[in-house]
């Protein structure tokens, strides 16, 4: 994507200042002043929405029993996420699948993770499987596509990297992993503080809990292949020895792991703060941490004979 259509593309959703909105005064700058503004800011975007991503859909939407469409069953409307979509990403370019792009979203009604993914050969991504990936209930309504609606795919996992891993069995794979939520985040000391830890919690990706399980996998697979090169020719030859064998590989697999840490002055709603500076500073932050461990290519270090799979992380300095 092009440098403008990426600073095209946060341009609309920032939500707009309440100073130049004339929603409030400007303030001599103070810790008390910044904080009054953040509280302001977000009841504003709470209220009014952010233009080109979602807006309010009415009283009724808080009516916890009022029957409607279940596409509109959510606080928020994100129609014109559609058309801010529609204006600044390349589909065509999605479509001939020259990168590979893999979205995940939850069966409303089943419940089950599925994969919208531009090379499995049926599906052509559009908006609506980019909305449907993030469309996180009950703010945002499900995503109708075919027959079925969908919500974000965070419900199910936050980072369902079996994805990539599950490709990557057969071959060299280095695997940048990122989490927008950190779950090692020290315990709370107020109330603002245990909001905002519960999101910390409940949204971190639960696959560090599993990359256990693939480094022991990869890790099996690799000593199945060097086992086979101790084999004698007749064992080798053996059918059921041949089956064991087959399941081995010499693929290398690294994944990168880096984590959004906790940015000073950030509350329990900072998954809806699309201020400029905000998000400015978020992008500092990961641009930092990218360059580190670009810098230190842990990666490149050779893998030890017996090691099919490794875990980089910020931490191991």
């Amino acid at each position: 994507m092009p440098r403008c259509r990426r600073t095209g593309w946060w341009a609309p959703p920032s939500a707009p200042s309440t100073t130049r909105q004339g929603f409030a005064p400007q303030l001599p700058s103070s810790p008390w002043t910044a904080l009054w503004q953040q509280g302001l800011q977000t009841w504003q975007t709470l209220t009014r929405g952010i233009p080109g991503f979602f807006r309010p859909r009415g009283p009724m939407s808080w009516d916890m029993n009022r029957r409607a469409p279940l596409t509109e069953l959510s606080y928020y409307d994100t129609a014109p996420l559609a058309d801010t979509l529609r204006e600044l990403v390349d589909f065509k370019r999605i479509a001939a699948a020259e990168t590979r792009l893999t979205l995940c979203a939850v069966n409303v009604r089943t419940g089950e993770l599925a994969l919208f993914d531009n090379r499995d050969g049926h599906t052509r991504i559009g908006p609506e499987h980019v909305m449907a990936s993030g469309a996180l209930p009950p703010g945002f309504a499900p995503v109708q596509i075919g027959k079925e609606a969908f919500w974000d795919g965070g419900i199910y996992s936050n980072t369902p990297l079996d994805v990539v891993l599950d490709d990557a069995e057969r071959r060299d794979t280095l695997c940048f992993m990122v989490d927008l939520w950190d779950a090692s985040e020290a315990a709370p000391q107020t109330m603002g503080q245990v909001l905002t830890r519960y999101k910390d919690i409940q949204y971190a990706s639960r696959i560090l809990e599993h990359l256990g399980d693939h480094e022991r996998m990869q890790n099996l697979r690799r000593a199945l292949r060097l086992v086979g090169r101790k084999l004698d020719a007749k064992a080798a030859a053996n059918p059921a020895v041949k089956a064991l064998l087959a399941l081995g590989c010499e693929s290398r697999i690294d994944v990168v792991h880096l984590v959004m840490r906790a940015l000073d002055g950030e509350d329990s709603w900072r998954d809806i703060d699309f201020s400029d500076a905000r998000l400015r500073a978020r992008w500092s932050a990961g641009l930092r941490d990218g360059r580190h461990m670009l810098g230190r290519a842990p990666w490149q270090v050779p893998h030890a004979e017996g090691i099919g799979m490794r875990v980089h992380t910020l931490d191991e300095d």
